[in-house]
């Protein structure tokens, strides 16, 4: 390390070429008084960096008290028109409907039109009869058991883009046995928000477009909201955007029928505020039901909102600030919706793009005005050390991550089948270790002595990919070759169960893979299920994407773990304790323990 080309402090002048680190610039050098006066300028600096990464697109608004303190529009609303984004945008708020779901279904209650703890089959009967045991309660907190449709691998591509009556997307499920007991364990579906817009209906007598505009839109003056229909002129609708080969795409069709009661809203920021609002107080539901609706009751989840804390202390989970809050995704579209109720702040960011680090952008803007954020310290390294590392790095058997210089940092873009990221800035924060300013990601170059590069660790979602320094036509080369063909084969099914378990694949994500009527099925933290077809005794690989699983033993022949492989990437995941149990034996043709360990 050369301590003499690396400062601190710029001792001339420095030309901005990426918008990105002035903004690092700028919340690094804001004194502590000048940045409590000016949370809104520290605002707009915070979130600048995406907007000129090209990863968000969209509205924000935070407010205290129920007033607004920073609300801002940002990109395009229509990139074919070129129409910019206003507050008044009328965006796709996904799985933000369910909270507007579970009010309506409250109110029903508070009526006596129904009751929480009766049995889905009282209001739709022509529901499977093993769902007799699904009460109402269980589809509000996600309980039921039941399958959600849009993990099916035909969702997005087939059914999603036409119109279906809230019958027919129950019975794509509806032959599907409950993957658990009702009420016994937490498992994210849509499918039961479906079931409730049903209920709606049945018991009110209404649709559900109907009951919440009569009952809940309407009384709470909620006029940009509603149930979205694009064959309707709505004014202000923005169009949902995707990125794909490296430039903008159009998002696949999606029907709103299709997603119903569990995702079909649309709405603005100041809209969601209002709707904040209400749900603080007496206006629409009553103490009991505001209760119920955002107690936790060990799962994370209420009625319609996820229930937890934020910047705590690690490991305590009673610490922190309390957050009520829910996220949306739909094609083009990403939205966050979160409240922190003891401390009367409101972070809303709907977006119509899929590449949007929602979640981050809101979070650190809660943290700004909690006194939480920590704005990067400013590094800035001579052009011998930054024209260094530009090149191509392997991360994985096809995936290879492209380095370039911008400015006074670098980005990064990782290459591989079904990959379809931007390039990433990242900045200096010593003179081998850089940091991207807007995703939750770490360059660190393993160097000779002289300097030169000669590999790279990416550490990304708290896991760290090691890969050697590789030539430009290395990279081309692997990349063009065609992808393996996968064909199912016959295997003895009654050794299934030796595999059934939790894999961990890093920080906060688990494979959780389960066996049913001689069927093998994995499932990542916050991911659909997907069915696993054998293409060998202890080898698999999904149809619905192009990823493929191998389990892996250890010495005396027990399971160990299994390594995920997707994207050209290499992930192993090994096996997390069964709750006392020891993990059962795989046989002579498990995996391979004596494998060297990859660094991908």
């Amino acid at each position: 390390m050369n301590r003499a080309t690396v400062s601190r402090a710029p001792s001339r002048p420095l030309p901005v070429r990426a918008a990105w680190l002035a903004v690092a610039i700028a919340l690094a050098t804001l004194s502590p008084a000048r940045a409590q006066d000016d949370d809104t300028a520290r605002a707009r600096g915070l979130v600048a960096p995406y907007v000129e990464a090209g990863l968000f697109s969209g509205v924000i608004l935070v407010a205290r008290d129920g007033r607004p303190v920073f609300r801002q529009a940002y990109g395009l609303a229509d990139r074919e028109w070129e129409i910019p984004n206003t507050p008044q945008t009328h965006f796709r708020i996904g799985s933000l409907t369910k909270a507007f779901t579970a009010a309506a279904v409250l109110k029903l209650a508070e009526a006596g039109r129904l009751g929480l703890d009766e049995s889905v089959r009282r209001w739709v009967p022509s529901v499977p009869e093993a769902w007799a045991g699904v009460s109402l309660r269980h589809l509000l907190q996600h309980r039921s058991g039941i399958i959600n449709f849009t993990a099916l691998p035909n969702y997005y591509d087939q059914i999603a883009r036409v119109d279906h009556t809230p019958a027919q997307i129950v019975a794509l499920t509806a032959g599907d046995p409950l993957l658990f007991p009702p009420g016994t364990r937490f498992e994210y579906s849509n499918t039961n928000y479906v079931l409730l817009g049903m209920v709606i209906e049945a018991a009110s007598g209404l649709s559900y477009e109907g009951y919440l505009r009569e009952n809940i839109l309407a009384p709470l003056g909620l006029k940009q909201t509603g149930y979205d229909d694009l064959t309707v002129i709505l004014p202000r609708r923005a169009a949902g955007y995707r990125r794909g080969r490296a430039q903008w795409r159009n998002a696949v069709p999606m029907a709103a029928s299709s997603a119903f009661a569990a995702g079909a809203l649309y709405s603005t920021v100041d809209d969601l505020l209002a709707w904040d609002e209400a749900l603080a107080g007496p206006r629409l539901l009553s103490e009991a039901s505001r209760a119920a609706m955002f107690e936790d009751r060990g799962t994370g989840y209420g009625l319609g909102w996820f229930v937890s804390r934020a910047f705590g202390k690690p490991g305590d989970r009673t610490s922190g600030h309390r957050v009520l809050g829910h996220a949306g995704a739909i094609p083009g579209f990403l939205s966050i919706n979160d409240v922190y109720p003891d401390d009367r702040l409101t972070v809303i960011v709907l977006s119509n793009t899929e590449t949007a680090p929602a979640q981050k952008i809101a979070r650190d803007l809660a943290a700004l005005h909690l006194g939480h954020y920590a704005a990067p310290e400013e590094i800035v390294l001579e052009d011998v050390i930054l024209d260094r590392y530009p090149g191509t790095y392997r991360l994985g058997p096809r995936a290879f991550l492209t380095v370039a210089r911008e400015g006074r940092g670098l980005t990064a873009r990782a290459e591989g089948p079904g990959m379809r990221e931007p390039a990433f800035p990242f900045l200096p924060e010593s003179d081998r270790t850089f940091v991207s300013p807007v995703a939750d990601m770490r360059l660190t170059f393993e160097t000779e002595p002289d300097g030169t590069p000669t590999g790279v660790i990416l550490r990304r979602d708290g896991r760290d990919r090691t890969g050697p320094r590789v030539t430009a036509e290395e990279a081309r080369a692997a990349l063009a070759e065609p992808p393996q063909e996968h064909r199912e084969v016959a295997i003895d099914r009654s050794g299934l169960a030796a595999l059934a378990g939790r894999y961990a694949l890093g920080p906060g994500s688990e494979i959780a893979v389960t066996v049913e009527d001689g069927r093998i099925f994995a499932q990542t933290t916050r991911q659909p299920r997907n069915e696993l077809v054998p293409e060998g005794e202890r080898a698999f690989f999904l149809r619905a994407v192009d990823a493929q699983i191998r389990f892996t033993a250890d010495e005396t022949g027990r399971v160990a773990g299994l390594i995920l492989q997707q994207n050209g990437l290499e992930t192993d995941a090994p096996r997390l304790p069964d709750e006392g149990a020891t993990p059962p034996l795989l046989g002579q043709r498990a995996g391979s323990p004596g494998e060297p360990k990859r660094s991908n």
